[in-house]
């Protein structure tokens, strides 16, 4: 008897197991058509990475009233529903997705269920950000094990009308980058870089003193933004017009974002980066410009790097 019980639940939880398995078909950002059977079928008309902002606005699309009922949107799809529901016939997955602006700020949704053959969708609201790249990461979350998973990511760039092309800028960047610098007494007039690079062990750099600034008494582990002097970029009124913030998108998907700094008058900043808790795993950095006289933001720059501690 009692191996008849154990082989039952076995069964049980083997077939519980199965049910609840959820693979990505597809994620993406574009246009799809917005209509009576919007919970039955995703129906995409047009996928892409850059977008005009002004065109998507006067044509209806961000209202889904291009063509009728198209409706700029982010979608993702998986598997039906009926293919992850648990013992008590409930769907066991749901989704949820964080949006990161291109001035660096993010919104999250709560959990929410899919459509019954898999998919889900929102529709995308430009707001204020009209210039710049977007981010969208998608997560699943499971309703009996609380366990959330990161399953995909969708990019895209905006424009207002004509594309911001980087050479209509009066600021050009020089160089991003991760590495050890020399932080000494002319710290704010020559930009020092020792050693960059990609992969760093932060067992090695937290020993020997890197975080701290005192690595063969000086060095400091840092991150670092170089453009042109700030001569060049001065307003009517002899002010510096761009500044400076950045992004830090930490290995488990959480960010922190800088306020508006000014620039060395070189042309150049950077800042030491503490690992904290985050030892391992990929890290990101996004720069911005903003201008003080029109208050537009624009992304220049990126460094990724990974750490990992000891061997």
């Amino acid at each position: 008897m009692k191996k008849i019980i154990l082989v039952l639940l076995l069964l049980t939880f083997g077939f519980s197991a199965f049910s609840q398995k959820w693979k990505l078909k597809d994620i993406g950002v574009g246009l799809i058509v917005e209509d009576e059977n919007y919970d039955k079928s995703l129906k995409i008309v047009k996928r892409g990475e850059v977008w005009d902002g002004k065109e998507l606005y006067e044509n209806g699309a961000l209202a889904g009233k291009y063509k009728g009922n198209q409706l700029f949107a982010a979608w993702i799809q998986g598997p039906p529903m009926s293919e992850y529901l648990n013992t008590y016939g409930v769907a066991v997955w749901l989704y949820k997705y964080k949006i990161t602006y291109p001035d660096g700020k993010t919104f999250e949704s709560g959990n929410q269920g899919f459509y019954t053959p898999g998919f889900a969708y929102f529709g995308i609201k430009f707001g204020g950000y009209t210039n710049g790249k977007w981010k969208i990461d998608w997560y699943i979350w499971n309703r009996d094990t609380q366990e959330t998973k990161h399953i995909g990511t969708s990019e895209f760039s905006t424009t207002y009308g004509k594309e911001a092309d980087q050479s209509a800028l009066d600021w050009k960047l020089k160089d991003v980058g991760v590495g050890l610098i020399v932080e000494d007494e002319n710290y704010d007039k020559r930009l020092k870089i020792v050693k960059r690079g990609d992969v760093w062990d932060g067992k090695e750099l937290y020993e020997n003193g890197a975080l701290a600034g005192k690595y063969q008494g000086n060095q400091l582990f840092a991150a670092w933004l170089q453009g042109p002097p700030m001569s060049e970029y001065l307003n009517a009124n002899g002010v510096a017009v761009w500044l400076y913030k950045y992004v830090i998108t930490y290995p488990d998907g959480k960010t922190f974002e800088s306020g508006n700094q000014g620039f060395y008058t070189p042309g150049f900043a950077y800042f030491g980066i503490k690992l904290g808790g985050y030892t391992n795993g990929k890290w990101k950095i996004d720069w911005y410009i903003w201008n003080r006289d029109t208050q537009k933001t624009h992304l220049v720059g990126t460094s990724e790097f990974s750490t990992s501690f000891g061997k």
